[in-house]
């Protein structure tokens, strides 16, 4: 009897760990989108393998792997988190001076059309239509001239409104790493990654997906989750331009371009869309500096 329930308990243990680790990758892409897309990509592969072939070995493994990442987002998150603080404590400062100067300058002009209308109630106003005439066209003037140094004055004070907010929304875009379309990591966070890898002394084995066809939105996140699907959570999937996917590969570029010419058909082929239609999406892949013959579509 004992030998007999002893694998199921064992298959319960891992079942639950698989869910464990799922739901941690789910936590930390809803927890900080910015920074926990690549994270829950990367657990959600780790966890596919593990499903796929759960040895004691790659179970023990995977243990340092998912505290790895677990810290390294930590890190990142904080990160993210604390200069987003910063930038935004920056800009409410910046608004409230635009608001103050805003104030002074509306107390300025109200209080020079207080002005005009006390001198209207107080002009006494001729008889002769000419000189009539002439007296309302100098009041007509100087109302004028205080409604358009207000509006000057408006746009100018909107224009650093809208600078301000500009320089918010891309310093908070510099500090992300995650492509917000796929839940990629984006180029930025490639580049640095590779520059990390270059210091290191590690070989650098890049990728590059081309994708030929109408790729639109709903293309682009299928082709995320089919490659996903295809490269272990070591391997780093980038969503590098509309229509290009690099991938920085935990490995040598021959076994790299074996896996490409594998995972090709994979991504090629028709997308069916959410409106009915299709697209017809071809692929070309480059080993960046190598031209690589892979191609399909």
């Amino acid at each position: 009897m004992l030998e007999d329930t002893q694998p199921r308990t064992v298959q319960k243990i891992v079942n639950c760990y698989l869910s464990a680790i799922q739901a941690a990758a789910n936590s930390l892409g809803e927890a900080c989108p910015e920074v926990g897309g690549p994270y829950r990509s990367r657990l959600n592969q780790l966890r596919a393998r593990l499903a796929f072939d759960p040895t004691p070995e790659a179970l023990e493994e995977s243990c340092g792997t998912v505290e790895n990442e677990l810290r390294d987002y930590a890190a990142k998150a904080s990160s993210f988190l604390g200069q987003a603080r910063s930038k935004q404590k920056s800009t409410i400062f910046a608004l409230d001076d635009i608001i103050q100067c805003l104030a002074r300058k509306q107390e300025f002009y109200l209080d020079r059309l207080r002005q005009f209308a006390l001198q209207m109630e107080a002009t006494a106003y001729p008889c002769d239509p000419d000189y009539l005439t002439e007296i309302v066209a100098l009041q007509v003037a100087g109302l004028r001239s205080c409604v358009e140094g207000l509006a000057r004055e408006t746009d100018a004070l909107l224009g650093r409104t809208r600078s301000v907010l500009s320089a918010l929304e891309q310093g908070i875009r510099e500090v992300e790493i995650t492509d917000t379309l796929t839940g990629l990591i984006n180029q930025r966070e490639l580049e640095r990654l590779i520059e990390i890898r270059k210091a290191s002394g590690q070989q650098v084995v890049l990728l590059e997906f081309h994708l030929t066809g109408d790729v639109v939105d709903e293309v682009a996140q299928e082709v995320a989750s089919r490659l996903s699907l295809q490269f272990r959570h070591q391997d780093y999937l980038c969503r590098w331009s509309d229509a290009d996917f690099r991938v920085l590969f935990a490995g040598t570029p021959e076994t790299a371009l074996a896996r490409a010419e594998q995972i090709v058909p994979w991504v090629a082929g028709r997308y069916l869309l959410d409106n009915g239609e299709s697209a017809q999406i071809g692929v070309e892949v480059q080993l960046i500096g190598n031209r690589c013959p892979v191609a399909a579509g």
